[in-house]
């Protein structure tokens, strides 16, 4: 739009068309993050949110001042779900600004396939075998799981069919000792948690007259056995951030004194599980990813071109 461009036409697809430019108020370059979280639901949920018969039907949904409600299937990550639900905010002044579109985790920016991507993942490749020989399991995992996610884009961005052919063989070794020190990673955990029991039945014990605090303690419970169960890490993981979202605020309002102290406690032991966890799905993500690459009937004009989220 020109400065001097009439700053309340419509414009573009009805829709797309954010709230205020229906509306015929106002508006600014803030409409297309509108129109981009439109884009994002039906890429997401094969449909827009506003299906409609006929553009008055559109236009009345556009209007109305009713929360948009994402459907339940496929199910969205966090970071997906709160980027769609910023985008699509009918009030311009709380819809997500352009510069924290663009820091969102789920667009992820910083593992965009360059240049830059094969060396960033060399160099903490060197990190993590440094710390694997100096018996560090988790730090030298952890760095394992970072270099996976530019392995991943550093192959997007290879053109070279021998160069990538080396990458996805060096990424398989690291994900192979990635897998080894996970099992020993786990299995150090569990021991831990299962040493943190009677301090947890304390905790529970001494919040009682604590409903809030006491629901809270269940859905960490929860996400616990559903980590011992194995194989369900983004469903624990969920509920760990759903537990942690309300256990820090519980903290900081918590009195000085011992159930304070346990309950800071907790906390911290369940913050290291929600970090341990988010590695371990991000780990999947970038195997399945780099396996993906190999799939027969993908062109490599669209290889080299689309980045997986």
């Amino acid at each position: 739009m020109s400065p001097w461009d009439e700053k309340h036409v419509l414009r573009g697809s009805p829709l797309y068309m954010a709230p205020e430019m229906v509306c015929r108020r106002q508006y600014d370059a803030r409409v297309d993050l509108w129109s981009v979280g439109v884009i994002l639901y039906e890429a997401l949920f094969g449909q827009p949110p506003f299906a409609s018969r006929s553009f008055s039907e559109l236009e009345e949904k556009i209007r109305s001042n009713r929360v948009i409600e994402l459907p339940l299937r496929p199910p969205l990550s966090r970071d997906c779900r709160d980027l769609l639900q910023r985008l699509l905010e009918r009030d311009p002044s709380q819809r997500i600004s352009f510069q924290d579109f663009f820091a969102h985790p789920w667009v992820d920016l910083e593992h965009m396939p360059n240049g830059e991507s094969l060396a960033r993942a060399t160099a903490l490749v060197v990190q993590a075998v440094k710390k694997d020989q100096e018996g560090d399991a988790a730090a030298a995992l952890s760095l394992y799981c970072k270099a996976l996610d530019f392995f991943v884009p550093a192959l997007h961005y290879e053109v070279d069919a021998q160069r990538k052919e080396v990458i996805k063989g060096k990424v398989g070794q690291y994900v192979s000792r990635a897998e080894e020190l996970k099992a020993i990673v786990s299995s150090s955990s569990q021991t831990l948690l299962r040493q943190g029991t009677s301090t947890r039945d304390l905790l529970r014990e001494m919040a009682r007259d604590k409903p809030r605090l006491l629901a809270a303690l269940e859905v960490a419970s929860a996400a616990m056995a559903k980590e011992e169960e194995g194989g369900k890490e983004q469903e624990a993981l969920d509920l760990y951030q759903h537990s942690l979202g309300e256990l820090l605020l519980l903290l900081a309002a918590e009195a000085p004194g011992r159930r304070r102290e346990l309950l800071h406690t907790e906390v911290q032991n369940f913050m290291a599980r929600a970090e341990y966890l988010k590695e371990q799905v991000k780990m999947r993500e970038s195997r399945w990813e780099a396996e993906t690459l190999d799939k027969e009937g993908l062109s490599e004009s669209v290889r080299s071109s689309c980045t997986l989220q």
